[in-house]
């Protein structure tokens, strides 16, 4: 749902956090070593390539090389769960700007300190195209999505989702597909959860339908109408008059008086990822005429 953005030079640290490890079963020769020797010949490709290729990239050498899930050489090489998944976690956790759940924004992901003052994050790293079919993409840094467990475990899965990756440098869908409210009740007055659907559209085309039923948004969303009543309620109280009032009052500019009453990042596409419900909060923003 919200597109990863990663600092600059990143990718660098990433390639070198994970290429220079050395294996004492290997006589202490680097990861990158390893592969120059076993596997750069018949991928064509550096580990480079695999290790911070784009998405776009990694979908290339998926269609090149396909389904390695028999190949048992290449599976306990890139193999994340017993070589690189805290090392790789460890990694974002230091570098990598992790607060919500790229996929759905309903759930913190953030890292925190302990008791005891070790780091620990509440982050899962879903593998966008599948591990057990791609073992080679097992590290690939665009291959991996911040994600919370709900979506990494209990609705996404293996599958995947066409091209349609956080990842993605042509992922866009904060911009394409946009929250709606539809009306249920013969009035057409939303007082109540029950009186409207909220349902996520995107208009003119359906590139992003088997993300939203993959991901189960629009499920997800109906415990969250709670937060649409809250919003048009206090609309109600606070419409553009007030607004105005309030800003020449506190001696603040309109779009700070709307921040203040309805969420801190109505106007900053760029940090819609660090709080739960920021894209509901904003496009319902725009049904309510604030933006």
């Amino acid at each position: 749902m919200i597109k990863v953005s990663y600092k600059h030079n990143i990718t660098q640290s990433y390639y070198d956090d994970l290429s220079n490890r050395k294996f004492q079963k290997e006589e202490n020769r680097t990861l990158e070593e390893l592969f120059n020797e076993k596997f750069k010949n018949e991928f064509k490709c550096s580990l480079s390539d695999l290790l911070y290729g784009s998405f776009e990239e990694l979908q290339s050498i998926k269609e090149r090389l396909g389904n390695m899930s028999d190949r048992e050489d290449v599976k306990t090489f890139f193999n994340y769960e017993t070589k690189f998944q805290t090392p790789i976690s460890k990694f974002f956790e230091k570098q990598v700007d992790v607060h919500v759940c790229y996929f759905c924004n309903i759930e913190y992901i953030n890292k925190f300190v302990t008791d005891n003052e070790r780091v620990k994050n509440g982050f899962t790293l879903d593998h966008y195209l599948d591990k057990g079919k791609y073992p080679y993409l097992a590290l690939s840094l665009y291959n991996l999505v911040p994600s919370c467990y709900v979506c990494n475990s209990k609705v996404k899965g293996r599958q995947e989702i066409n091209t349609l990756s956080p990842t993605s440098t042509s992922f866009n869908f904060n911009e394409k597909v946009k929250f709606k409210t539809f009306m249920d009740n013969d009035n057409l007055q939303i007082e109540r959860e029950k009186d409207f659907k909220l349902l996520l559209k995107e208009d003119f085309t359906d590139t992003y339908d088997k993300y939203i039923g993959v991901l189960e948004l629009d499920g997800r969303y109906e415990y969250h109408k709670y937060k649409v009543i809250e919003m048009i309620n206090k609309r109600k109280q606070y419409p553009d008059s007030r607004i105005k009032e309030l800003a020449k009052l506190t001696e603040k500019t309109e779009e700070e008086v709307k921040q203040d009453l309805f969420g801190e990042y109505l106007f900053e596409d760029k940090d819609l990822h660090k709080r739960p419900l920021s894209k509901l909060t904003k496009d319902i923003s725009k049904e309510l005429g604030l933006l």
